[in-house]
């Protein structure tokens, strides 16, 4: 069982426009759980297994507000984080990227937003 934090963004998209306005947050994963904070909201969802360093990308569905989204996980080796991307089965924008990791990261020195 693990505990991260990291950062996370939301892509959202601006009325009457094909604008997206990027909102920055935070991530925290604590075993299975993914708890992303923005202003004004967050977004909470379960991954099928906990994440595990080294392990190969691997997709999974969440159904949001607004239908289907697919998620991506990846992990990046050389700065020991995961990788997060989500995007609605309509679209080929991510609504959602984030990022996190363990405190002895690299990606740990990053100051906080």
């Amino acid at each position: 069982m693990g505990k991260y934090e990291g950062y996370a963004t939301m892509y959202m998209i601006m009325p009457m426009s094909t604008s997206t306005l990027p909102i920055q947050g935070e991530c925290f994963v604590d075993d299975r759980k993914v708890t992303l904070k923005f202003p004004f909201t967050g977004i909470e969802f379960e991954l099928p297994t906990s994440p595990k360093e080294g392990r190969n990308d691997f997709d999974f569905k969440i159904r949001g507000a607004r239908g289907d989204m697919t998620l991506t996980i990846g992990y990046v080796e050389k700065l020991r984080c995961f990788t997060g991307r989500a995007v609605a089965d309509e679209d080929d924008k991510p609504a959602l990227t984030f990022v996190f990791f363990p405190d002895d990261s690299p990606m740990s020195r990053l100051p906080k937003l």
